[in-house]
């Protein structure tokens, strides 16, 4: 590593004005192109079940193994991103996530695929902690919600750009030219990243805009573990009920998202193709619901009391989607997109917004990497069981089990709420 690439920011500075838009961009292109690297399987696994005869448990075990190693390296990347430079640690990610893609489109058997993606759910784990710390460190608080919002877009964009460009491709090609196509795309972000950051922290000095300042106001901070502010204890009752929300979030979010276009093909005897383009209007909704949410939230000023109203609504969609979704393929669609969107909504505020509250005692990229292990603890125990419920019980038993864990999470957000407006309230 080139000592040159490695600027270490000096407390209290903030990018210029003129460069906050640039870096933006940078941000979004890194993360949207990093989703893509992540979403490659999911977008094709209906076509590897009816090509290659996978079952669909099978199937499912592949993205289970993914989720299983995100969540896991998410608690080692969260304590390395405050660590070390986020130039290497994020060009390191997205090139091995490059060089996984290419090997999934070489790989012919459920084994292969399986080891494959698993050692892709580790190099995506470091991804999103140094980003999220680079978003506190380089933008002030006026902008970083917005940042924080912005960046929140990537993941259904990225969705409703796999989807649609998967069923373009199939139609031409077998399903390893997903793989290849990501792959190739993959590689040149990559190198984009280490060129456009690095360029970025050389020159993030410049003086600030006309009437206003690069610095933040001088503030205490404490760097003791397990400390807040004033010197009272981290809030680990509230912050465990919290990662309990989390797990629901990410079976709700991930796992559902998952066996969308197989239950729309088999439920509405739908071709496989188009299954997967219905799938893709999904990340629209989700797109908005992004939007609204952050609308409820300047409302209500809470992270966690939003969480709650918004897992109430998702329990409200599940709820319908049992009842009437099987009337129209609109029906079903309309429910699933309001679920995923509300979970937009919850990643927003527990897992981008929550962890920003902790940058004074420089953990901000620890807590990330745990908010998001525990999500990544619900997409890989979900995206295994939902597929082994729907084989064995049912789809409609499968959603009431999903009403269940959407009232649970509900309650937990409710439980912890108090507490956190009390830490709130002493930063």
């Amino acid at each position: 590593m080139k000592a040159a690439l490695h600027v270490p920011r000096r407390p209290g500075l903030y990018v210029s004005k003129e460069q906050r838009f640039p870096l933006f961009c940078l941000l979004w292109i890194t993360y949207f192109t990093a989703n893509l690297g992540r979403l490659s399987y999911v977008t094709v696994m209906i076509e590897i079940i009816n090509r290659e005869g996978f079952s669909a448990a099978a199937a499912g075990l592949v993205g289970t193994g993914f989720f299983v190693c995100y969540g896991a390296g998410q608690i080692v990347s969260g304590y390395i991103g405050d660590r070390l430079p986020p130039l290497e640690v994020v060009f390191m990610g997205l090139f091995c996530t490059a060089l996984a893609n290419l090997a999934m489109g070489f790989s012919q058997t459920g084994a292969q695929m399986l080891v494959i993606w698993c050692l892709n759910g580790l190099v995506q784990s470091v991804l999103w902690p140094p980003i999220l710390r680079i978003i506190v460190e380089y933008f002030p608080n006026p902008a970083r919600e917005k940042v924080c919002v912005h960046i929140s877009t990537t993941y259904p964009l990225a969705t409703l750009f796999s989807y649609g460009a998967c069923a373009g491709i199939l139609l031409l090609l077998p399903w390893q030219g997903v793989f290849f196509i990501c792959a190739a795309f993959l590689f040149g972000v990559s190198f984009l990243w280490r060129f456009a950051f690095g360029k970025i922290q050389r020159f993030r000095a410049a003086p600030a805009g006309k009437g206003e300042s690069c610095r933040e106001p001088e503030q205490p901070r404490e760097t003791g573990a397990g400390k807040g502010p004033g010197g009272k204890n981290l809030p680990w009752a509230v912050l465990a009920l919290l990662c309990g929300a989390l797990v629901v979030q990410g079976a709700l979010r991930d796992g559902l998202m998952t066996w969308i276009p197989v239950y729309t093909a088999r439920a509405f005897s739908l071709q496989t193709s188009l299954a997967i383009l219905s799938a893709g209007v999904l990340p629209l909704i989700n797109l908005l619901g992004i939007y609204a949410c952050q609308f409820l939230f300047r409302r209500i000023r809470d992270e966690v009391r939003t969480s709650f109203c918004l897992f109430c609504v998702s329990l409200l969609a599940v709820l319908a989607l049992k009842c009437f979704g099987a009337l129209h393929l609109s029906v079903s669609l309309s429910a699933f997109a309001l679920i995923t969107a509300c979970m937009m909504g919850v990643n927003l505020m527990l897992v981008s917004f929550v962890p920003a509250h902790f940058s004074r005692l420089g953990m901000v990229s620890f807590l990330s990497g745990l908010a998001n292990s525990m999500v990544y603890i619900g997409s890989s125990l979900s995206t295994y069981t939902i597929g082994l419920l729907a084989d064995s019980f049912g789809w409609d038993t499968l959603f009431l089990i999903l009403g269940a864990l959407a009232l649970a999470s509900s309650l937990l957000c409710l439980l912890a709420a108090p507490g956190w407006s009390r830490f709130v309230r002493k930063i």
